[in-house]
């Protein structure tokens, strides 16, 4: 059975009498009543239990529900080591994982017990080729195989799992079959792996299957070559519609393992109660040691290179113990599948004649279907798909979003269809299942159910790729000319990175014409590629905006796309498949790509860094922080062309020097309101901020590349308001520390000796003054109730004095200091007179959550 989550155990088999109980089960194609079983008596290895089970004809597999496994007692532990599922007792369940890209086969029909009728030549003509007829296969051109360890591995230790005799008795005879074969051997071994019995779907037979989890980890990881599937088809042409495909069987056993590794791979063993414990290991390449497909694949690889050699008429696909062979013709297919088969034969492979398919027009092959130059996707992967429950948790988000993913070269627009599932795959404190996230998972399900069949690509035929962008999604489509129209090889979608995605539209599209161009490469082997969008990016990319993309990444793009002549831009004058909107006529651009760049970089259009010739003010703005008796200082200025301190403030400690910088620029703007002004400083960050980061934080929603806010983000926004409010505006950077006795060098030395002056002062928090109670205050309590941060506060002002009377404190002006409860309450009855937003009021000064303020005497 197939834990997915379900509520109840389903059964798909009627087995044995019905009760009259029925349910209501609402699945993908609508409502319908289905009966119960009778209560029946169900093994679960441990214990008997009674259950009822709910049967669904439709469903492809036993599914394992909430009901059984409370009944199992069913326990998930989480160590160091890796995870463990266990009953009540502790004692281990018996689970089988599969990868998400192998899920599908556990809906791929069962294969027929017999060889079907058109497979029988081939078996009686070539009977070494086949484990049906020849046994099990032993590479006979291979060395033996040496497992390399870490440099730090010692052996490992890990007690065999309980096992019921049930499972003793049906992996007994597989036991004694391997050991027969010579593939099994006794050993004594420091090394123990546990061994699993897993029971095969729709019987009673057990298979052995290892936990070499533990060995795994101590051994040295290789670089897999195993061939990506996503690309693995691209190389077989249009034109070879005739195929043959073979699975080879037990392919791991056919390479020889060297006996001074075989003891790392031990486990233990005894047929019953009574019979010696002893230690078996394997004396072939064992199935669940990590790097076996990889070390497969080079073998067989490398033994078929002659074969290859000597049939270059035909097309051979090779993913790990999968081959696929194609023929223009059905003879060459024939011929080549013979030569094949002995060649197999000869080399000491076998293949399963039971799921052979021989010179056929439409085969199966990596769960795909494929006929006529074209590949669909088999039912059994869908049902994968559509088989999953709607997510409850992050994580299962995850796995769907792996699963259909596999099947995204038929999704057109995946990831702009699957952006709420994305952003619903996060980790977060209070998660919920949203309506967007639902309608993104039922869009998904759907256009897998309408997938179309795609061309497979023809490498010797040049290539097009309409490419749009929206909202951070670049999309598209990769065609190649069939007769008079374009046909579909894949739909290609990637969504930006943070970066990019804040850009302008007219450097998005690059970023998400470069992706794509990316993807598709890995298609098109190399051949002319046409790429259509909607802006001119072949002119930006010559002519780049360098204040918004960085040189790295600009060569990196310049690279990729300026590759003619096998990379060449054209201007869509029909419909854009990647848009499904039309597109106006070639000699009319919907816009100049470099006229919108120029208007988004400034802050405002006529921001300059040039000085006004007629400034009605020039000004010098700097910010000072520095340290002094272990306490960080700081202060802002500003001063004229003269000399004269325009505006000088004391700011709290631990402000930086960049924040300093910052607000002495946007004080110089606000006093500049409506005046031809311009402003000079020293600072990098304040005059990069106004000129060029600014606008693009703004872009970008005021976040970094990593998505995280930006710092100094509410000075920013100021910043941004104000460099509005002068009539004309001239931020100019100049030198700083310069010695000369010219106006620039004179009014950066007299800023920087005001923002000092400011600093060394101490900082005196705001007071605010009011001379009237606000309505709904109230009167004054008789005795003040100073909390303890209050005192704190009011200790470190020796200006403040308490009056002896009435025990209230009062300033040098004899105004009266609230407590924290009472000043915040008269903050918010002082907006209101006021009609103020609900915000921070610059008069008032915070700490611990509460306001400081005084009133006069006349207030009591």
């Amino acid at each position: 059975m197939v834990d997915t989550g379900a509520q109840h155990s389903v059964l798909n088999k009627k087995l044995g009498p019905m009760s009259k109980k029925t349910s209501l089960v609402q699945g993908a194609t609508g409502t319908k009543r289905y009966c119960w079983t009778t209560e029946r008596k169900v093994n679960l290895g441990t214990h008997q239990v009674s259950h009822s089970f709910l049967v669904i004809p439709e469903c492809p597999a036993p599914l394992l529900g909430r009901d059984l496994l409370t009944k199992v007692n069913a326990q998930i532990h989480f160590d160091p080591g890796g995870m463990s599922v266990t009953d009540g007792l502790g004692q281990p369940i018996h689970v089988l994982s599969l990868a998400l890209r192998d899920e599908y086969r556990l809906f791929v029909p069962k294969p027929s017990e017999t060889i079907a009728l058109d497979v029988q030549p081939w078996v009686h003509k070539y009977p070494l080729a086949w484990a049906e007829t020849a046994g099990m296969g032993l590479a006979k051109q291979r060395h033996p195989v040496v497992i390399e360890l870490k440099a730090e591995a010692v052996p490992v230790r890990v007690k065999q799992y309980p096992m019921s005799q049930e499972a003793r008795r049906g992996i007994t005879p597989h036991i004694r079959r391997l050991m027969d074969a010579g593939i099994l051997r006794r050993c004594q071994s420091p090394w123990n792996t546990p061994l699993l019995p897993v029971k095969k779907p729709g019987g009673t037979d057990y298979r052995p299957v290892q936990d070499l989890r533990e060995v795994n980890k101590r051994v040295s990881d290789i670089h897999p070559t195993v061939p990506n599937p996503y690309t693995l088809l691209s190389s077989l042409l249009p034109e070879y519609t005739w195929y043959t495909v073979l699975d080879l069987k037990d392919a791991f056993f056919s390479l020889p393992l060297a006996a001074q590794s075989q003891e790392i791979f031990a486990f233990e063993w005894t047929e019953g109660e009574g019979q010696p414990v002893v230690q078996l290991t394997w004396t072939r390449l064992p199935q669940g040691f990590k790097n076996s497909p990889t070390l497969f694949n080079e073998a067989l690889s490398e033994d078929l290179c002659e074969y290859r050699a000597c049939h270059p008429e035909v097309i051979l696909l090779q993913y790990v113990d999968d081959l696929m062979l194609a023929g223009t013709t059905e003879e060459a297919c024939s011929r080549a599948t013979g030569d094949l088969l002995q060649t197999l034969g000869i080399l000491g492979y076998r293949a399963s004649a039971k799921k052979a398919q021989i010179a056929r027009q439409e085969v199966t092959y990596l769960g795909y279907k494929i006929r006529q130059g074209q590949r669909w996707l088999t039912q059994a992967m869908k049902e994968t798909i559509l088989q999953i429950p709607e997510p409850k948790t992050p994580r299962q988000v995850r796995e769907f979003l792996g699963t259909v993913g596999y099947c995204r070269l038929w999704i057109m627009g995946f990831t702009e269809k699957a952006r709420p599932l994305y952003e619903g795959s996060k980790e977060t404190p209070n998660w919920t299942w949203t309506e967007p996230m639902k309608k993104a998972f039922q869009t998904l399900r759907q256009a897998l159910l309408e997938a179309p069949a795609l061309a497979l690509p023809n490498p010797n035929k040049p290539f097009q790729l309409f490419v749009d962008e929206k909202q951070g999604i670049g999309k598209g489509v990769l065609t190649q000319q069939w007769g008079p129209w374009k046909r579909p090889v894949a739909y290609l979608s990637k969504r930006l990175d943070p970066v990019a995605a804040g850009w302008p539209p007219c450097l998005r599209i690059i970023a998400a014409t470069a992706l794509l161009v990316r993807d598709a490469d890995k298609l098109t082997y190399g051949q002319q590629l046409s790429v259509y969008t909607p802006h001119a990016i072949e002119g930006v990319l010559k002519q780049p905006p360098g204040k918004w993309i960085s040189n790295a990444r600009l060569t990196h793009y310049q690279a990729l796309l300026l590759d003619a002549p096998r990379v060449r831009f054209q201007t869509p004058c029909f419909l854009n498949p990647a848009t499904l909107l039309p597109n106006p006529e070639k000699d009319r651009p919907l816009h100049d790509c470099n006229e919108i760049l120029a208007e988004a970089l400034a802050a405002r259009k006529d921001l300059t860094d040039v000085p006004l010739s007629n400034s009605e003010l020039v000004w010098f703005t700097h910010g000072s922080s520095y340290v002094k008796d272990g306490q960080k200082k700081a202060g802002a200025a500003i001063v004229d062309d003269s000399g004269q301190t325009i505006w000088a403030e004391t700011l709290p400690p631990n402000t930086s020097a960049q924040k300093a910088e910052l607000i002495a620029l946007i004080q110089a703007l606000e006093q500049a309101k409506g005046k031809r002004v311009t402003i000079y400083t020293d600072s990098r960050y304040a005059f990069s901020t106004a000129h060029i980061q600014g606008p693009i934080y703004q872009e970008r929603g005021f976040r970094t590349a990593e998505g995280k806010e930006v710092k100094n983000l509410p000075e920013i926004r100021r910043l941004l308001e104000a460099v509005q409010l002068p009539r004309a505006i001239a931020i100019v950077h100049v030198p700083g520390h310069q010695k000369g006795e010219d106006l620039k060098a004179r009014g950066n030395r007299a800023a920087d000796a005001a923002a000092r002056e400011a600093a060394s002062r101490d900082y005196a928090a705001p007071i605010l003054a009011v001379g009237l109670p606000p309505p709904g205050m109230g009167t004054l309590p008789p005795v003040p109730d100073y909390s303890l941060p209050d005192l704190a506060w009011i200790n470190k002002d020796a200006t403040l004095q308490k009056d002896d009377q009435d025990r209230w404190y009062r300033d040098q002006n004899n105004n009266l200091i609230l407590p924290a409860t009472l000043g915040r309450h008269l903050s918010c009855e002082a907006c209101q007179l006021m009609r103020a937003e609900k915000k921070q009021h610059s008069g008032m000064r915070y700490r611990g959550g509460g306001a400081r303020a005084t009133l006069g005497d006349r207030f009591h």
